[in-house]
């Protein structure tokens, strides 16, 4: 048995008036400190808190600029509460323990919360409420010492005494309950014990105590002169009011508890929806990971594994902070291999196999979680560092959401101090650190090297090792570099596990051969198959379960005849590595439909180069635009998501309600030179940018309605904005923040991968009413097209992305500038113009075209004047001159009006007289 005493609750409260409750508060302070606390835990005076606090108070680093103020909170519920034992004094004699303990206490609760500086934040602004609520001790004191008569009865002081204790249990009471949110004990075990309630339930019983505490303390001592039965009354009222038993003595019914039980869920998610957490609940591909069942026990079974994973979780030792910074090196494991190894599949098969550990309960002496992220660049934000630690907080959050320790610490996180909407990276650390402090847990990162910052997020998971017992094991490529606090002096740290193909030859090549087999047997290979291929195929792999996937993905292309598929088998030495798969997939991909290999190209240019990753139904719809659809409308499916998989021979996955490559070796091999002379190829970053752009533009010209899309709102004057903005940057409104575009920059976040989803926005401006239905709900993706075809076009003519800008291969020929007959159609339409600028103001980020002028008349001297392309050329250039010459107008007079509401950019041409803008007419329906 340790010798770290389990944390109790001790009852302070006494239903009687025998005795002040000063004692039974100090046996509980003794009864819940840790034993590393305790050995420092000697008395402190008031005296020398208030130094230790003003030496925080006089710091001028502004890095500590909030544990100041939080030590200024302190201390002014120090200096509020000090003459309480002064008033003490007057009514019975005071053991020195009383105030040693307390003040030691207060100290204490200080330095513990100080490792967690948005939790010190909180507690802080706790103590500044308690120190508002408490009575003017200093000035009853005075009224006191007035009145000292050697003629009272030694019974009324040691009555007053107890009434005087009350204050003192209920505020230690608060502390010890904030300590333990501190620390890991038996206390935050999860019970259904409906009695139990959350911190912020307590504090606010707390605040009714002191306050009736001080009601009861300055009746007691307004005047001199009182009546005895009036002041006895009031006495009894005030103890009445103090032990007044709460519904957690009396029965408490189904109903009741289930509403309690929804409070404390609600508190939980609210926190949940502040980390912003992305929440990952699937692991690896579900179907291959089926496939594989039992094929990693190879690595299960591995001697450093099994010692990082059994090495026991012990609460004295998670409480210890010297211990931890001793040995945090060995809790880390670095898993190496690379790329198509597998590692995402070993990571699902480590998760699998820890999640099952959890469940013994001799395994240590709370229950141990599993929390787990997994970047992939293809997939989501996680290969930002924050995301990663927000993806993992937002998990042991889930988990632990009926754990009393928790359910407190979220409580002191909605304290609305600096609460902001979403919460820092410092604040997800910082609740992170706390959530592994609490409990033992082991932590899975798969894809560290496709993180955008390795360094940064091996510091911090360095910084939450050193002070938590957690166990991290991390999957990756060889490439990264460890950061040298990972080394420790006289040890074999970092501790790393290098895979290479003698690890898993055999578990793929069962894989492979299985599949094959299976193939053959359902008639791929036509009727008669030598089927000793199969296992020389097996035998190629190399390690690589990638490139075992890829090939099983090839062989069942619609494109190849029987006879294809095994002259493939019989020549597989010809595809050995990844390049050579690549390039023969993407030859069969040549010979599919016309309508198949454009879906294709065009998923994979949205995938590869967006401004802002396109949800599912704005990817939907960019595929399948009105004119594609007219032209093939009987050839594509019902989903054209769904279709995705077979028309890219398995390049794109679908699973999970989300598009992406299958691995980031696609996107890289298409990016690169080597794909060059290939139809799908994305080494020219001008032209995908080009063709994305065409296909916003289409979208904007012919699908989107040519009318109100917010329907008519009543006329508002327009206004003039205080200070016009110089014509050549963006415009931006008050609310841009929430369009998820900061400028219309060509090379903002060129090199960001992925970019963030885009998620549903509705101003509120046009929304006033719940019942409202948002202006584009049939138009997933007008939001993505309005704001970002002005941004693909600027890359697209920016020198940046084309080592010879301007140029045209082939001169005379459109088939370069794919958007100058999109240009066309849309310059052509005002109605379709007018709906643009609408959408770009309902979106908060007035359309400008400033920079696009300059490049696009520049463009004019490669195509000839006198051909039918070069006359096009300069139609577009020249009605491109005129709408943002318009577009300047409106951001110089009317912008303020537009952005309260977008609507009026159809009753401008009206007021003001310009016959640019079409006028709509809201009796008949149709422009004027």
């Amino acid at each position: 048995m340790p010798s770290q005493k389990q944390t109790i609750d001790v009852e302070m409260a006494d239903t009687r008036l025998d005795h002040p409750l000063f004692d039974e508060s100090i046996e509980a302070i003794e009864h819940t400190l840790l034993d590393v606390h305790r050995e420092a835990f000697d008395h402190v005076n008031v005296s020398s808190l208030l130094d230790d606090l003003r030496g925080i108070s006089n710091q001028s680093s502004t890095d500590d600029r909030i544990a100041i103020a939080c030590s200024r909170k302190f201390t002014l519920f120090v200096r509020t509460f000090s003459p309480y034992f002064d008033i003490l004094s007057i009514c019975t004699k005071i053991r020195p323990e009383w105030i040693g303990c307390f003040w030691a206490l207060i100290r204490l609760l200080f330095q513990v919360a100080s490792n967690y500086v948005l939790f010190l934040e909180k507690v802080a602004n706790m103590f500044e409420v308690m120190a508002s609520v408490l009575p003017p001790y200093h000035q009853i004191y005075n009224i006191c010492k007035r009145r000292v008569d050697s003629s009272h009865a030694d019974a009324d002081d040691q009555r007053l005494a107890t009434l005087m204790s009350y204050a003192y249990a209920d505020i230690v009471r608060m502390c010890l309950d904030i300590y333990r949110v501190f620390l890991r004990s038996s206390y935050g075990l999860p019970s259904r014990h409906v009695a139990w309630r959350p911190l912020d339930s307590r504090f606010a019983q707390l605040e009714g105590r002191l306050g009736r505490h001080r009601k009861w303390l300055e009746k007691e001592t307004e005047s001199h002169l009182q009546d005895f039965a009036e002041v006895q009354q009031h006495r009894n009222q005030y103890v009445q009011y103090l032990h007044r038993r709460t519904a957690a003595s009396s029965p408490v019914d189904g109903e009741l508890e289930e509403t309690r039980l929804a409070k404390r869920l609600r508190r939980i998610e609210s926190v949940r929806s502040w980390l912003s957490g992305s929440s990952q609940h699937e692991h690896a591909d579900a179907a291959y990971r089926a496939n594989r069942a039992n094929s990693c026990n190879w690595f299960l079974e591995l001697a450093q594994y099994r010692r990082w994973k059994n090495t026991e979780f012990i609460e004295e030792r998670a409480n210890d902070a010297s211990v931890l910074q001793d040995d945090w090196h060995d809790r880390v494991l670095f898993v190496q291999a690379e790329a198509g190894f597998g590692k995402t599949v070993l990571a699902s098969a480590v998760i699998d196999d820890l999640s099952a550990a959890a469940d013994e309960p001799e395994r240590s002496e709370s229950p141990v979680s599993t929390a787990y992220c997994f970047i992939n660049a293809n997939i989501s934000d996680s290969i930002h560092p924050d995301n990663v630690f927000r993806e993992l907080a937002t998990q042991l959050l889930q988990m632990h959401r009926q754990n009393h320790a928790t359910l407190d610490a979220a409580c002191l996180l909605l304290r609305k101090t600096s609460f902001q909407d979403t919460a820092t990276m410092n604040d997800v650390l910082d609740t992170l650190a706390l959530l592994l402090r609490q409990h033992p847990t082991y932590i899975v990162i798969d894809g560290l090297d496709e993180s955008s910052d390795c360094k940064s997020l091996l510091s911090s998971l360095a910084e939450l090792c050193r002070t938590t017992d957690t166990r991290a094991i991390i999957f990756s490529r060889p490439a990264i570099t460890i950061p040298l606090e990972y080394q420790k002096w006289a040890s074999d740290a970092p501790h790393i596990i290098p895979l290479d193909a003698q690890h898993n030859n055999n578990a793929i090549e069962n894989f492979v051969s299985q599949a094959l087999h299976r193939m053959a047997d359902q008639g791929f290979f036509g009727i008669s198959m030598d089927r000793t291929l199969i296992l020389d195929v097996a035998h190629r792999s190399r390690g690589v379960f990638l490139w075992a996937r890829l090939l099983l993905n090839y062989l069942q292309s619609p494109s190849l005849s029987p006879d294809e598929r095994q002259a493939i088998l019989q020549n597989v030495q010809s595809l050995h590595g990844l390049g050579p798969l690549y390039q023969s997939i993407f030859r069969v991909l040549g010979r599919r439909p016309a309508h198949e290999k454009r879906v294709v190209a065009d998923v994979f240019r949205w995938l590869a180069f967006p401004v802002h990753r396109l949800c599912t139904s704005a990817l939907r719809t960019a595929l399948t635009s009105t004119g594609d659809m007219a032209e093939m409308g009987e050839m594509y499916p019902a989903d054209i998501l769904q279709a995705l998989p077979q028309f890219s021979c398995g390049l794109v996955d679908t699973s999970h309600d989300r598009v992406a490559f299958v691995h980031s070796s696609v996107r890289e091999f298409l990016q690169s030179p080597a794909s060059r002379g290939s139809e799908f190829s994305l080494s020219d970053e001008s032209s995908v940018h080009a063709n994305l752009a065409t296909r916003c533009i289409n979208y904007l010209a012919h699908d989107v309605p040519k009318r109100p899309l917010g329907g008519l709102s009543p006329h508002i004057r327009p206004m003039m904005p205080n200070a016009p903005n110089s014509s050549g940057a963006s415009y931006r409104t008050s609310k841009s923040g929430d369009s998820g575009y900061k400028s219309l920059s060509s090379s903002d976040g060129d090199q960001v991968l992925p970019h963030p989803a885009m998620q549903p926005y509705h101003n509120g401006a046009s929304t006033s009413s719940i019942r409202t239905v948002p202006f584009d709900t049939n138009l997933p993706f007008l939001r993505y097209a309005s704001l970002c075809w002005p941004v693909h076009l600027s890359r697209a003519l920016s020198p940046i992305h084309n080592d010879h800008p301007y140029v045209i291969s082939c001169p005379g020929s459109l088939e370069a500038v794919p958007y100058v007959p999109a240009l066309s159609s849309f310059l052509s339409s005002r109605l379709a113009i007018t709906s643009w600028v609408e959408a770009s103001f309902h979106y908060s980020l007035p359309p400008t075209l400033t920079r696009l002028v300059g490049p696009l008349a520049d463009l004019k001297g490669e195509i000839p004047p006198a051909t039918t392309e070069g006359k096009e050329l300069r139609l577009v250039v020249s009605a491109l001159n005129i709408l943002s010459e318009k577009l300047m107008e409106l951001k110089r007079g009317y912008a303020t009006s537009l952005r309260e509401n977008p609507s009026l950019i159809w009753q401008i041409g009206d007021t003001v007289g310009d016959e640019y803008w079409p006028v709509w007419d809201g009796s008949t329906g149709m422009p004027r």
